[in-house]
């Protein structure tokens, strides 16, 4: 285990007793409020030089200190003093480690800060981490931002987001997207009381990639071991929580999860999804129609590394029911938790046209993803989309977007522009704080230059660096809606307008007794 002058490999859960020393600043302010603010500095100071690439999470000694306070986005100056707001929150107690798939090796990194080493100890609002992505696919500097805000308008239990300027030894190494940490904390505000149960992430791994395909050994098990491998250090479906506790990490209530989206034991073929009982079994595991709707609406952003072409990038969150809540392995109820999007509104890598995926059939999309070798393997969405009934929701709340939140206009407005209100007001200058100059490169690393910033986020101009090409926001929401709108009156004539009866109130579902 490596270690460092003024750093040292994170010992567990062990922690300095210095932390006792720390002091909470911002005990009266929730998460709304904290998210609500329009940027942040975080600041690092007294941290080694030998560690600013760090692959695993370094802790912080020998002085190093972390401090986050408020800024104006507008403030001139590439890291702010505190001003007469003061520092909301310090500690020398923290750890740091580059995150991310294409950005934990690139020029400019996303960062994990974790400041407390459990769950349940309240330290900024409730979280024990600060997630800090660096938008390093993204020229607008503002993708993030509104799928965020997206998903919480439509009642899709999703993280919150805000902006940070981040700096290191005074520093700057730009501006980031702050993120919610989907945790413990995360979980309480959520799910209240029903805060316990196992919280899965999804990735590439041990058993391939998260697709929620069923499993089954040589024996004809099916269980929850088919989706884990002991010991193995980089697993597909990764348990957050209650990893000590063997009465719960077994996996066999994401295997019975997996058996019911997938209709097992379920007599009629491809049928048998389009099924009042199969309909009627998802909905007593599943929050179908928070599901429903974000699937709808990612689809709508284009969204393309999660539960779609990879597919992973994804949370599952088996809370119990509601009354139940310490019965959550014997009456598992899940909640899907979108992650990671960085990648939308128009970002591709493999010659795809994201903004004309077919509505209902989104692995036809996927071939050029999978180079030719077949298409992405959803079952979640297959499945679920098969049923006449929840094809008619899905459809009803995806046409609900586009008469509201899913229009150039709409966007337009949250985007702002030099001299109007908006995410464009809010990133710059942080971002162009970035560079000396128009055209120079970044001596952040961000990818873009300044310049393509203003191209790529205001003039909404297309860009290409390498294999990697991304259109203008405005464009893509464009093309998309007008291809959702010819997709739609097609099939209206099966799934009439409004049919599901459904209100759209942006609240998420409560769980059920």
């Amino acid at each position: 285990m490596r270690c460092s002058t003024g750093s040292a490999r994170r010992p567990g859960r062990t922690w300095a007793a210095a932390r006792l020393l720390d002091r909470y600043r911002a005990a009266s302010i929730g998460k709304e409020q904290f998210f609500g603010a329009p940027m942040y500095v975080v600041s690092l100071s007294g941290w080694p030089a030998a560690e600013m690439r760090p692959e695993e999470p370094v802790v912080a000694t020998g002085g190093a200190r972390i401090a986050l306070w408020r800024t104006d986005p507008a403030d001139q100056r590439r890291v702010p003093d505190p001003g007469a707001s003061g520092v909301l929150y310090t500690s020398a107690t923290f750890s740091l480690v580059n995150s991310g798939n294409r950005t934990k090796y690139a020029p400019k990194r996303s960062w994990k800060v974790d400041v407390e080493p459990g769950d349940d100890d309240d330290r900024i609002v409730g979280m024990a981490r600060l997630n800090l992505k660096s938008m390093y696919n993204d020229p607008s500097q503002m993708r993030e931002g509104l799928a965020w805000a997206l998903f919480r308008r439509a009642g899709v239990p999703a993280a919150r987001h805000t902006y940070a300027r981040l700096a290191i030894n005074d520093g700057y190494q730009g501006l980031y997207s702050l993120i919610e940490q989907v945790d413990r904390a995360f979980l309480r505000e959520r799910f209240g009381a029903n805060n316990r149960g196992n919280l899965y992430k999804m990735y590439c791994g041990d058993v391939g990639c998260a697709t929620l395909e069923r499993r089954v050994g040589t024996d004809g098990d099916d269980s929850g071991r088919q989706y884990f491998t002991p010991g193995h250090p980089d697993l597909t479906y990764r348990l957050k929580t209650n990893e000590d506790d063997r009465s719960a990490n077994g996996y066999d209530d994401l295997a019975q999860f997996i058996r019911v989206i997938n209709g097992v034991g379920r007599p009629g073929g491809g049928e048998r999804f389009n099924t009042d009982s199969y309909r009627a079994a998802v909905e007593g595991i599943l929050n179908v129609r928070a599901f429903l709707r974000w699937a709808g609406l990612n689809l709508l952003l284009g969204s393309w590394d999660n539960y779609f072409a990879t597919p992973a990038n994804y949370y599952l969150y088996n809370s119990g029911r509601r009354g139940a809540a310490k019965q959550f392995m014997a009456t598992p109820y899940f909640t899907f938790i979108p992650w990671d999007y960085d990648n939308c509104l128009g970002i591709d890598y493999f010659d795809t046209r994201w903004q004309y995926t077919d509505l209902l059939d989104w692995p036809d999309n996927t071939r050029s993803y999978h180079g030719g070798k077949g298409t992405s393997r959803i079952p979640l969405v297959q499945n679920l989309l098969a049923n006449h009934d929840f094809a008619q929701y899905y459809l009803d709340h995806l046409e609900h977007m586009l008469d509201t939140d899913f229009t150039t206009a709409a966007f337009r407005a949250r985007m702002g522009t030099p001299d109007g209100p908006g995410l464009w007001q809010r990133v710059i200058p942080s971002a162009y704080l970035e560079a000396d100059f128009p055209n120079s490169p970044p001596f952040t690393g961000r990818q873009f230059t300044n310049d393509e910033v203003y191209r790529g986020g205001y003039v909404q101009q297309e860009l290409r660096h390498a294999n990697a090409f991304v259109l203008g926001i405005h464009h893509y929401v464009r093309m998309r809606y007008a291809s959702a709108r010819e997709q739609l009156a097609i099939l209206r004539k099966t799934y009439p307008a409004g049919a599901s009866g459904a209100q759209f109130t942006g609240t998420v579902e409560s769980v059920p007794q």
